[in-house]
């Protein structure tokens, strides 16, 4: 019987390694999360100081949520991670998130970031939380596609099911809606504080 026992538990070992995942969550996953880690201290800065590599488990470490069967990251709260003493205001690159397939909530509030260089493409995401940064509009959430480029209103938008859209006290610009017109599943969008006319930035905005 010790040996059956014994054969089983290491026949689920070697499934949980083939598939990549290390004991408490996928190794892709935890790898972004260091990268992210190491994009928020850049240059010097000791934030996020439970996210070590020396601790497998990232399910674990401070300010993330995983799924407690997949054991995938659903949740992701940076919101002032940024060390205040370190320069800014600075970019991150949308990228070092695109492994977390499953993220459904990430904020990225207070962290005097000026913008999110790149496409955040999430299929997930439901809630994106940017409210006291230095962004001038929002982020690349979808790719068109529709060859009609030039009425971004009238495409076909393939990303993101953003519900909940927090731009609060941020710098933004009169066009700093455009990456998200079209979209059709947005339920809240904050955009208070932000010295512009409400009615103009939601123009195109279906909420």
């Amino acid at each position: 019987m010790k040996c059956r026992l014994l054969g089983m538990w290491t026949w689920v070992v070697l499934v949980l390694m083939g598939s990549g995942r290390s004991m408490g969550c996928l190794q892709e996953e935890r790898n972004a999360l260091l990268k992210i880690q190491a994009a928020f201290n850049h240059p010097n800065g000791s934030s996020l100081s439970s996210w070590h590599n020396d601790d497998g488990d990232c399910c674990g470490w401070e300010r993330i949520e995983c799924d407690n069967s997949t054991l995938r990251v659903t949740q992701l709260y940076l919101n002032a991670s940024r060390d205040g003493k370190l320069p800014w205001p600075w970019v991150i690159d949308a990228s070092l998130f695109l492994p977390l397939k499953e993220l459904q909530v990430l904020d990225l509030s207070e962290n005097s970031l000026s913008d999110i260089s790149g496409s955040l493409l999430l299929k997930k995401l439901k809630q994106l939380h940017l409210s006291s940064n230095h962004l001038k509009r929002v982020p690349s959430l979808y790719k068109q596609t529709s060859l009609e480029a030039q009425n971004m209103s009238s495409n076909q938008l393939e990303g993101a099911n953003l519900e909940v859209l927090d731009l609060s006290h941020n710098d933004l610009v009169k066009d700093a809606m455009t990456n998200i017109m079209g979209a059709t599943s947005l339920k809240t969008v904050r955009i208070d504080f932000c010295g512009l006319n409400a009615s103009k930035l939601l123009e195109g905005i279906s909420v």
